[in-house]
This record gives C-alpha cells, sequence and structure tokens, in this order.
C-alpha cells in the first residue's frame, strides 16, 4: 500500500502494474481497495490499477469534517505528482462514483474515460438525502447512536412496508456495529460536498470531451436504471450497459471483462 498525507489525513492506495494506460479505481460502501483484486488479472494487460481505500474505508483516514472539492482535488494532485501521471481514466463503484465524478471534473484535460458503475453522485437516494438534510440529519444520527431504536425501526418497516424492504437488508448487513454505523453517517454526511447539482453535472459533462460510460444493474434496487437513464439522457453522450445484476454483483469480473473489451 502507498500512501498521500496531507496534514492529518492519509489516503492510502494501491498500484497494480500491468498496461500502458491507467485506470483510477473507487470502490463502494463499506469496501476497500481489495474488492478490485480480482478485476487486476483481466485488466492488467491493458492497464496499471491504482485501487483507493475510501476515506473512513480501508487504512484511510481523515479528521470528521466534510471532505471539501479543494481538499480533494489536492490529494489527487499530489497523487499524480508523486506517480507522474499524465492521463488517466477512472472507475467508481457507488460511493466511488461521487469521488471518481469529482476527479474527473478537476482533470477534465487528464481524464480520458470516466466509467461509472452503479454510482452515487447522480441519483441520490431518498435515505442519502434524509441523512444529509439539515433537518433530518440529526434524527438519523440519532438513530445511528441507538441501535436498539435503529432496530425497532427496521422491524416496523418489515411489518407495515413504509419503505423499499431492502432498507432492512442493508441496515443489518451494513450497519450492524456502532463503528459500521459511524461510517455510514460520516460517509453521507462528509461526501455530500463533493457532489454536483444535475444541472451542474449537465453543463460540465457536456463541456469536455472525456469519453462516459455508465454500467446499471437491472436487478439493482439501490440504483435502478429508471431512475438514473432519465437522468444521464440531459449529461451527454454516454455509453450505456445494463447487466441482469444485484447492485452488490456489480463489481464482479463480468463488469471489468466488460470494460477491457470494450
Amino acid at each position: 500500500m502507498r500512501c498521500i498525507q496531507i496534514g492529518s489525513g492519509h489516503l492510502y492506495y494501491s498500484k497494480h502494474a500491468g498496461g500502458n494506460k491507467i485506470l483510477l479505481a473507487f470502490h463502494g460502501f463499506g469496501q476497500d481497495n481489495e474488492i478490485f483484486s480480482d478485476w487486476i488479472e483481466v485488466l492488467d494487460k491493458e492497464y496499471t490499477v491504482y485501487a483507493f481505500d475510501l476515506f473512513h474505508h480501508g487504512k484511510s483516514i481523515r479528521d470528521n469534517k466534510k471532505l471539501t472539492k479543494n481538499e480533494w482535488t489536492h490529494y489527487i494532485q499530489t497523487f499524480i505528482t508523486q506517480e507522474n501521471i499524465q492521463e488517466f481514466s477512472l472507475v467508481g463503484f457507488s460511493l466511488g462514483g461521487r469521488f471518481a465524478i469529482s476527479t474527473a471534473l478537476a482533470y477534465p484535460k487528464h481524464t480520458k474515460e470516466l466509467i461509472l458503475i452503479a454510482p452515487d453522485g447522480i441519483f441520490l437516494s431518498l435515505w442519502f438525502r434524509l441523512a444529509t438534510n439539515p433537518v433530518f440529519k440529526w434524527v438519523f444520527r440519532y438513530f445511528m447512536f441507538h441501535p436498539n431504536r435503529l432496530d425497532r425501526l427496521v422491524t416496523f418497516n418489515d411489518k407495515y412496508g413504509l419503505v423499499s424492504p431492502y432498507l432492512g437488508d442493508f441496515v443489518r448487513k451494513e450497519m450492524n456495529t456502532i463503528e459500521s454505523r459511524k461510517r455510514v453517517y460520516l460517509s453521507w454526511n462528509h461526501f455530500k460536498s463533493l457532489g454536483y447539482s444535475k444541472k451542474q453535472l449537465s453543463m460540465l459533462f457536456n463541456r469536455h470531451a472525456f469519453g462516459r460510460r455508465i454500467i446499471l444493474g437491472s436487478k439493482d434496487h439501490i440504483i435502478h436504471p429508471t431512475q438514473i437513464l432519465p437522468l444521464i439522457e440531459k449529461m451527454g453522450d454516454f455509453s450505456v450497459d445494463i447487466l441482469p445484476m444485484k447492485h452488490h454483483q456489480l463489481i464482479k469480473t463480468e463488469v471489468a471483462k466488460l470494460i477491457a473489451n470494450k
């Protein structure tokens, strides 16, 4: 693992030497850089892959405050200088899509292609909007740090089906410890500032010439194609692939093969 240190922040990443093209890879929530390990054999003839640990994931750490676009740009500029990189492609899965988009728009002349996989940063789920809303985020925080109340809320939802039943699955899988609940709260609130409005994305994507591709799952109940396709239609020329997969399956090697065989 390699590290970029800026102040008290440490951004860790791994380098997998391979082909002449450079690919920067950003994982999803609750994962780390190792989620891309199975991709390396598929991509190494064409790409050298740099896979990052997002903050609050893996080894990467920083102060508990919002991550601004300027701060993130500082990390990426340090990385580019440190690794002597002139041009790169980007892939972002789920939460990592927010980082991939921010990097591409900060460095459009360096970016050859932006590949988004069921990305956060374009379509914002109801739960993300509630968790980061100035009014409701304190309610969200209360449930994060009172697990008994959270369990009751999930059980109530299971019984009456007020919102998606997949909420319960997410809570039980990703929020079963105090560390994981804290990671949800910090990630959603601290990374919100990396985002752009739909109007801004449309204007900036249409302004820049780098390639754009989006890969979605027809069985994805978190970011379904019907939710995001109408949005990207207004954001310039995206190549679209829809696979018969659920959200968590979109990080499988079949997706890496799709990228390698474009």
